[in-house]
């Protein structure tokens, strides 16, 4: 269980950190709320959300991307603190999405994880 949160942080942070980086060369970083719309289009895309679900996906995204940010603002982010807002985001998700959703939605990810090197 706890190595499968580290991975979910891993992908997390890498994710954020492609973007970031991406961005930061053109002198401009994604606030949280630019990031949240990223990931609930993505989800939205990726398990056809209805018009509700992303509403509320976009919520809980808004809120992790926050909860992030105030970790890289505080310096060097410790890697355990990004499992637990993983784990926080996935118990909501799930209150949001079917479970046939959230499968389809892990998948992803464990295919992104795949992308990034095997993280």
């Amino acid at each position: 269980m706890k190595r499968n949160l580290l991975k979910w942080a891993v992908t997390c942070f890498m994710a954020v950190f492609s973007f970031c980086a991406a961005n930061a060369q053109f002198g401009q970083m994604p606030s949280p709320e630019e990031m949240a719309k990223m990931q609930a289009d993505q989800m939205k895309e990726t398990v056809s959300l209805s018009e509700e679900q992303y509403a509320k996906v976009l919520v809980i995204c808004k809120e992790q991307s926050e909860e992030m940010q105030k970790l890289f603002q505080e310096g060097q982010p410790d890697f355990s603190a990004f499992g637990k807002l993983q784990e926080d985001q996935n118990k909501k998700l799930k209150e949001v999405l079917t479970e046939e959703q959230f499968k389809k939605w892990d998948e992803h990810m464990q295919e992104m994880r795949r992308n990034m090197g095997g993280f």
